[in-house]
């Protein structure tokens, strides 16, 4: 008797029947995964309320303290009669919403606000999760980066020649193939658009920015690669042989990552400090700053200006704590691009410098050293293949003007010394203020090494010591005469240029200085 196979009707059969099953098993599957994002959403919630009363009642042993509606904080801290409650808890807080108490216990909760979830009470006090909002997946790459802390920013990726709203669940970011995650502010008109619709960098967009993730770093030989390995969360513990960046330690917090400016700030179009830059017209706080690709750089400030100007950006945006870039940030960027994750990586080259002679934003050389020009201008704007090149990633998704362009203040400064950067010297003394600023106690790049001393480790990260006259990049130290770093080179700077480049300066408005903002987001869990 001879073996057969199966008839094709016996296999339509099975198919049939598999798909009758799968009609019914994955209802109930996906119905499990919802119920179960839900009740994480909760438990979170829950979490923080009990942290929440625990907090009162820890206040509660030293001061009489009843409150009956608190604000939540962006950094999911409480408000309450315009006196801060700390909030210790594990995991994730809230950003925004109201809490009511009767004798130190949760009454009511109305809007609190996670960045995937909102929640509130019902009628009868229990928890749960918003009429109209859901739990969402969000996009993780497999690189290790962590996921980006948007802090009420737009995510964007670039599709058919715009930039357009992306969905956070699938794909907009991928550090393994040099496409760092982007974000935008929003104007009011940019508000209006919805996920998948295209932008109008004109109308729509006020900032855009780039997501640099927390990680550790060794470095290499001379001009090679710097090894980098992005880390889980805010963990603190390097693998040997490695440091984990300086940048993502903030004050006393340790961050998941930081927003850095995609362009050089520019002012309003519609400023005289924009068409017709000097330094009676823009040495003032007075800006109203864009961060955009192809316009002209804000430039002619002194050092105290362009840090008041930077913080507008508190204004724009919540959850964020804005500033003129530090050293140690300028270093991160610098050290990412360098790696297998940046530019490096892609080209085995240098970023391109930005020779534009205009100082418009976002232009590419024709070489990594190219002299000054005016026709790159328009020629080689920061979407097309040759513009790409002067991106820290060579693709759109990197962060431009890093090389050349105008060159950029940062916060690094020789010894608490004022110079004519229009500072006050009290400033200094503010204890909230260390975070904001680079503080060298060194005069030279000989003395800022890679070894372990206290003064060396000042400059570790910093794209400075480790990093002196790669690809032939200018490298001039502070010291108390010119105290403040100026960063990047400019426009006819030439090979002396680039991202491992430094100048100083007293701080005094110049033409050809400006300057970028760094984000750092407040609501990620501490």
């Amino acid at each position: 008797m001879k073996n057969r196979g199966f008839t094709l009707i016996e296999l339509l059969a099975v198919i049939v029947i598999l798909a009758i099953i799968a009609l019914i098993a994955v209802p109930i599957i996906l119905n499990i995964i919802n119920n179960a994002k839900e009740s994480s959403s909760l438990r979170k919630g829950e979490l923080y309320l009990d942290a929440v009363e625990q907090a009162i009642a820890r206040k509660n042993i030293s001061e009489d303290f009843n409150p009956t509606t608190c604000e939540v904080q962006s950094n999911g801290n409480l408000l309450c009669d315009g006196e801060e409650l700390v909030v210790e808890v594990d995991g994730e807080k809230p950003t925004d919403g109201t809490i009511t108490f009767d004798r130190g216990i949760v009454k009511k909760v109305e809007d609190l606000t996670y960045k995937d979830v909102v929640l509130e009470t019902d009628e009868k006090g229990n928890l749960k999760i918003k009429d109209g909002t859901k739990t969402e997946e969000v996009y993780k790459d497999n690189s290790g980066a962590n996921t980006p802390e948007l802090s009420g920013m737009t995510p964007v990726l670039y599709k058919d020649n715009a930039w357009v709203i992306a969905d956070t669940s699938k794909e907009w970011y991928d550090y393994s193939q040099y496409n760092w995650a982007n974000a935008v502010i929003l104007t009011d008109a940019g508000k209006a658009k919805s996920e998948g619709q295209a932008l109008n960098l004109d109308t729509d967009v006020r900032a855009m920015f780039v997501w640099i993730p927390r990680y550790e770093y060794k470095m290499g030989t001379k001009e090679q690669e710097i090894s980098v390995n992005f880390i889980s969360g805010t963990g603190t513990n390097a693998t040997e042989g490695y440091t984990i960046h300086p940048a993502f330690t903030f004050g006393d917090d340790e961050l998941d990552g930081i927003w850095v400016a995609k362009f050089e700030t520019s002012a309003d179009k519609t400023s005289t400090c924009y068409t017709s830059a000097s330094e009676t017209n823009c040495n003032n706080a007075n800006q109203d700053p864009y961060i955009l690709p192809n316009v002209i750089s804000l430039r002619y400030q002194q050092i105290v200006n362009q840090f008041a100007t930077a913080k507008k950006f508190d204004n724009y945006i919540k959850g964020v704590d804005s500033h003129l870039m530090k050293n140690r940030e300028w270093g991160a960027v610098a050290y990412l691009s360098q790696s297998k994750y940046g530019k490096y990586g892609k080209d085995q080259e240098e970023v391109y410098i930005n020779n534009c002679s205009n100082y418009i934003t976002g232009i590419a050389g024709d070489t990594a050293n190219a002299g000054s020009s005016e026709t790159t201008c328009t020629t080689n704007t920061y979407e097309t293949e040759k513009g790409q090149k002067a991106s820290t990633t060579g693709t759109i998704y990197g962060i431009y003007d890093i090389s050349g362009g105008a060159a950029e203040r940062v916060m690094g400064n020789y010894n608490n010394t004022v110079s004519s950067s229009g500072v006050d010297a009290t400033w200094f003394t503010l204890p909230d203020n260390a975070k904001y600023y680079d503080k060298y106690m060194v005069d030279s790049y000989s003395k800022c090494t890679n070894t372990n001393t206290d003064k060396d480790k000042e400059c570790k990260g910093h794209a400075l010591g480790e990093t002196a006259e790669w690809y032939g990049d200018n490298a001039n130290f502070v010291y108390s005469g010119s105290p403040w770093f100026s960063r990047g080179g400019y426009y006819a700077d030439g090979t002396r240029a680039g991202v491992f480049c430094s100048f100083y300066y007293s701080g005094v408005s110049v033409d050809r200085d400006s300057f970028r903002v760094v984000l750092v987001p407040t609501t990620i869990s501490k």
